[in-house]
């Protein structure tokens, strides 16, 4: 059976199930409660009128300050509470069918307040993650989804070029974090991880981003270690009856000298709902603080659109689907650069929801995408004679990579609640990921490009399959007043390569000594079983503590199972990397523990973690195989081979936020993180040093305006993993300064500079530049502006 052949199979039969699949009895609404009190005293605030923001679904607090607002479909919304006297207040929750979420509002006594809305971002007894909603993504206008993970406390990302921000998260990296933009599993097309599983999904499409630091995701997916969840915009939380409603927004940002455009259009009649966003985003060079220009141009484009459909109150219909073009990306940490990117997704989906009775929800997502990838090195030393070292190599080389990757994938869970303290949900999941790309390589003599002798190879992923089908269940139990959760999953696991297009060449340097790996051992199946329990208990009124541990299981990706003498992204250092098909999955064991309190003016949270990888996918010298291409780079360090060993981390954050005035907050986060590589017994690679943030922000009452500075200050790193070609990288500080004013009638400015000093400095995590070996600076002091028309 062809590869793609199965997996459109498996789609349809999974729509024909879906299709028949739902209860036809229920709600499919949610409640918030609360109470309503004086942010100095404590004490009850009756008459506050409290609204959910976008909506006709309203309350005024009673005797007691409590209210209530049912009928609320499931989404994110704003509370807001206004009383004469007091400064307004806002929360931002997320509702969920059949769920009642209760929140605290305190209102400050005084006629100049601070209204800010505060994002949930909490360590769950589900899954221990962070969170951060549309507020904020949009506040922090950034070019690419990568660079919102960089807010994030424990999340930091690899830069590689302009684009194609790549998420660590904790020191897990690449196919150790599981990556799912609305319930899709996304992976990137790139062999050289130009593109990172957010890079085909725009900033200004998102709704929320959630990261998961650990092995407490199993509900989402398999084959991950950690994960990040993303949901672009919601489609229902437009008022019934609102045909059109949108927004444009334009921006420039002035060290890139890039510009963008985006918009979005959405509306609802009767039960049918629509959204429609877009996005144009062009940039040029970049200079670093010292005055480097830093070759970063980049051109894309982004159409997505979605559609649904309310059978009634309690099931619904949706189906969306998108499209992204990225043109002629400079990236000045890869051997080549990006000629296109296309990225095209379709996802339907089903749901029934129900406020009573014993099943509480059904949901269903099939889904299918294919992302196509063409590089090549023009405007690379390599492109002229002579262009690495004067005659060496005498002569131009045409180097170029096309790849394709194609998933299709679903997913079916139910909650169950069995009795008032008893929650249950069950589900199966699964995807195939089907991988080809090829390497062509010549030689210019005398004016013709041709294949030089030496060369054995171009195969890079051949005909790589991937398929992983899993079942899952997650308990949640009141017991007393704690709240214990315990999670189990099991996962089939399918590898394999087309061997029409796997060579003898690959099979003899696979295989470390003389002989070579049999052809029947490409094809590899597991079966790995993950499970996690988190227990939260209530300290005080407002003190908690959360414990909690796990185990997840990672497959080797095609990479590592399959590359023939390919630069790896595992490294800093320009060499050739041989997959190993025989490779064990990695497994992780981590444990968490989290202390946090809220008070009425001022939260705090810290907490730490522990992580054991056995079979840890590292790199070993190949010292019996010799570099396919003649570059003077690849002759320093190497071949390598992939290889199992065990690694270590440990780490952790800290966050505390004070409204020092009415109008004035402060917070203030850090992080930290420890890692080793028992295989080199070296420190692993790509550990983020000591850094911390803090923020200054100040808005009054009426949230006209706001204004926010931010300091950060990074350590300088000296554990490093320099067998892998990392290099000790400097301590730096920088200084942010934004802020945002709305004019009235849908219209707002934002203006801001980030590194207004102008600081020259690199991240610890940035990839080298392959021919100087000079790690990827970033952006000195870049001046931003936005305009956005909301109709």
């Amino acid at each position: 059976m062809k590869p793609l052949r199965a997996s459109y199979i498996f789609v349809v039969v999974f729509v024909i199930f879906v299709a028949g699949a739902g209860p036809a009895f229920g709600q499919s609404t949610g409640t918030v409660t609360g109470r309503a009190s004086n942010a100095e005293t404590g004490r009850p605030l009756p008459g506050v009128n409290v609204v959910a923001k976008g909506t006709e679904r309203g309350a005024s607090t009673g005797p007691e300050g409590q209210f209530t607002i049912d009928g609320l479909a499931p989404g994110t919304y704003t509370i807001q509470a206004r009383f004469v006297g007091y400064a307004p207040r806002s929360v931002e929750v997320d509702i969920s069918a059949g769920e009642t979420t209760r929140v605290r509002l305190a209102l400050s006594p005084t006629t100049v307040g601070l209204e800010a809305v505060e994002v949930t971002a909490s360590f769950k007894t589900t899954e221990a993650s962070e969170k951060i909603q549309k507020a904020d993504i949009q506040e922090a206008n950034a070019r690419t989804s990568g660079e919102l993970m960089q807010t994030m406390s424990g999340v930091n990302v690899v830069r590689r070029g302009p684009v194609g921000l790549d998420p660590v998260v904790r020191g897990l990296r690449e196919t150790q974090v599981g990556v799912y933009v609305d319930g899709m599993r996304t992976f990137p097309a790139g062999p050289a991880r130009m593109d990172s599983p957010l890079s085909h999904t725009g900033p200004s499409t998102l709704q929320s981003v959630e990261v998961a630091k650990g092995p407490y995701a199993l509900t989402w997916g398999g084959g991950q270690l950690s994960a990040i969840r993303a949901e672009t915009n919601d489609l229902f939380g437009v008022p019934r009856g609102e045909r059109l409603t949108g927004g444009v927004e334009t921006g420039y940002d002035s060290n890139f000298d890039s510009y963008d455009v985006t918009g979005t259009a959405s509306g609802r009649s009767g039960a049918a709902a629509y959204r429609i966003d877009g996005a144009y985003r062009r940039g040029h060079d970049y200079e670093s603080g010292d005055g480097r220009t830093v070759p970063a141009d980049f051109l894309n484009r982004e159409l997505r659109a979605k559609v649904g459909y309310n059978l009634g109150d309690d099931q619904r219909l949706t189906a969306g689907g998108g499209y992204q073009q990225q043109d002629d990306v400079n990236y000045p940490g890869r051997l080549l650069r990006a000629d296109l990117f296309r990225s095209g997704r379709a996802r339907l989906g089903y749901e029934y929801t129900s406020g009573q009775g014993l099943v509480r929800s059904v949901k269903a997502t099939a889904y299918g995408y294919q992302t196509l990838h063409t590089m090549d090195n023009r405007e690379k030393p390599t492109f002229e004679a002579g262009g690495i070292k004067p005659g060496v190599p005498p002569n131009p080389l045409r180097i170029s990579v096309t790849s394709d990757v194609t998933t299709f994938g679903g997913r079916l869970a139910t909650k169950l609640v069995p009795s008032p303290t008893l929650r249950v949900t069950v589900g199966a999941d699964g995807y195939r990921a089907y991988r080809d790309a090829e390497r062509p390589f010549k030689v210019v003599m005398n004016g013709e490009p041709t294949v030089p002798g030496f060369y054995e190879s171009d195969q890079i992923w051949p005909g790589v399959s991937i398929a992983d089908a899993g079942v899952f269940t997650q308990v949640t139990r009141l017991l007393g007043d704690v709240e214990a959760t315990g999670t189990a999953r099991a996962d089939v696991v399918w590898a394999g390569a087309d061997e029409d297009q796997v060579t003898d060449v690959y099979l003899d340097v696979a295989e470390p000594g003389p002989g070579s790996i049999d052809a029947g051992a490409l094809d590899q199946q597991e079966f790995n079983v993950s499970g996690a329990l988190m227990l939260t208990a209530p300290l005080s009124q407002a003190w908690s503590l959360s414990v909690g541990g796990g185990t997840a299981v990672r497959t080797a990706d095609a990479l590592e199972r399959f590359s023939d003498r390919f630069p790896a992204t595992k490294s800093q250092t320009s060499a050739e990397f041989i997959g190993n098909p025989r490779l064990d999955p990695e497994r992780s064991w981590q444990g968490d523990v989290e202390l946090e309190a809220r008070y009425d003016r001022a939260s705090f949270h810290v907490s730490g973690f522990a992580r054991h990888l056995s079979n840890y996918i590292t790199l070993e010298i190949a010292p019996d195989v010799d570099p396919m291409l003649p570059l003077p780079i690849f002759k320093k360090k190497g071949p390598f081979r992939y290889a199992n060993g065990t690694a270590t981390f440990y780490g952790g954050e800290t966050s505390a936020s004070v409204a020092v005035l009415p109008s004035l907050t402060a917070r203030l986060s850090g992080s930290y993180l420890w890692g080793k590589n028992g295989e080199t017994d070296q420190p692993a690679l790509g550990v983020a040093p000591l850094q911390g943030d803090l923020t200054l922000r100040w808005e009054p009452p009426a949230r006209r305006f706001h204004v926010e500075s931010t300091l950060h200050a990074t350590a300088g790193q000296d554990r490093v993993a320099s067998v892998l070609g990392e290099t000790e990288t400097d301590g730096y500080a920088t200084w942010d300064l934004q802020g945002g004013v709305e004019l009235g009638h849908g219209v707002s400015l934002g203006a801001g500079v980030a590194n207004l000093t102008d600081t020259d400095y690199v991240n610890h995590l940035n990839a080298k530049n392959p021919y100087s070996g000079a790690p990827i600076s970033e952006p000195g002091r870049v001046f931003t502006t936005t305009l956005t028309v909301d109709f």
